[in-house]
Parts: C-alpha cells; structure tokens; sequence
C-alpha cells in the first residue's frame, strides 16, 4: 500500500513537506481557505492534530466537514477540528487570542468576497497572536502578489518578528509559496 505522500501530485508533495518541515510541537495548524480539503488533508496526514480553518464558501465548509469526518471513520487520529465559515479576518479576529501555542500557518485565502487579505491576516496576526516565532506559510504569492507587494509583505512579517527569514518554493508557477520561518 503507497503512503499518503506517494498518492500525491510534485506540487502538492511540496506542500505537504512543508508542512512536515515546520510542524511544531503543538501540532497546532492554522488555515485561511479551506476551499475543498487539501490543506486540511495534507495537515492531518503530517501529523498535526489541532485544526483550524474557514471559508466564506458554505458548500466548501460542508465539503470539508464531511471529508474530515470520513478520515475519522477510517482510522486518523486527530482533535476535532474547527472549521468555520466566515471570512479570514473575521477566522483570525476570532481565533488567534484563544491560541497560546505555536503554529504552522497556511494563509491561502484570496479572491471570492475581496480580492487578497494576506496584509490584513498578516496584521491580525502581528496584533493578536501570542506567538511570534510561529512559521507563516502563504500561497499563490506570483499569482497575486507584485514585487512592490512583496517587499511591504517581507516588511510586515519582519514587524511580527525581525529574526524571520524567507525560503520560496517553486510549485507549478515560481515563487508561488513564500515560507516565513524562525532558525
């Protein structure tokens, strides 16, 4: 029988050993956009068991539950995760003061209901996260993200904590995932 990384995509087995490289001991993982599982998939399969993520998108909320509670009915082991149905902001607003552990963050949300809040889930994050050390990881960063855009990101992330350093991983566009990480 393959392992789970086997069954995967070359881009998608980028993500997920991202996931593995910077899961923290909390096994804390923290994603906005949740769209139809993927993230939340390559998580629970990368060990972390404490899971939090949204959607502005009911029917992918719905999609994503019932994904989860089909893993649980096979066998993975995991604390029920949270999913919620909202937009980032108001995911982050809501969560990050209740979370006094490290994180992996997965911040994935863009298009539908706004455009692409990455600066503001980068402030919420800077103002209400009690851990500054957490790796941030963020997606489709040449899809939306301009070189202007770029540096006033690496200058947010710098303002959560100066010691960040910044790692891209090429999937299917260069520079699609921009890594923020401690070490």
């Amino acid at each position: 029988m393959k392992n789970y990384r086997e069954t995967l995509d070359d881009n998608s087995k980028k993500v997920y050993d991202l996931f593995k490289k910077y899961k923290p001991e909390s096994n804390t993982f923290i994603e906005t956009g949740c769209h139809l599982g993927g993230g939340i998939t390559k998580a629970i399969n990368a060990g972390y068991n404490k899971i939090y993520s949204c959607d502005i998108n009911m029917d992918r909320v719905e999609h994503c539950i019932n994904l989860i509670s089909e893993m649980a009915f096979n066998g993975y082991d995991f604390v029920e995760p949270w999913i919620f149905n909202c937009s980032s902001a108001q995911f982050l607003l809501q969560l990050l003061p209740t979370i006094d552990t490290d994180a992996t963050f997965w911040l994935d949300a863009h298009d539908e209901g706004g455009g692409v809040p990455l600066f503001e889930e980068l402030g919420l994050i800077k103002g209400l996260f009690k851990n500054n050390t957490s790796t941030i990881i963020m997606d489709d960063i040449s899809l939306y993200i301009s070189d202007k855009g770029l540096k006033e990101l690496q200058t947010i992330i710098k303002e959560i904590n100066p010691d960040y350093n910044f790692e891209f991983i090429d999937t299917s566009r260069p520079e699609s995932i921009l890594v923020a990480y401690i070490g």
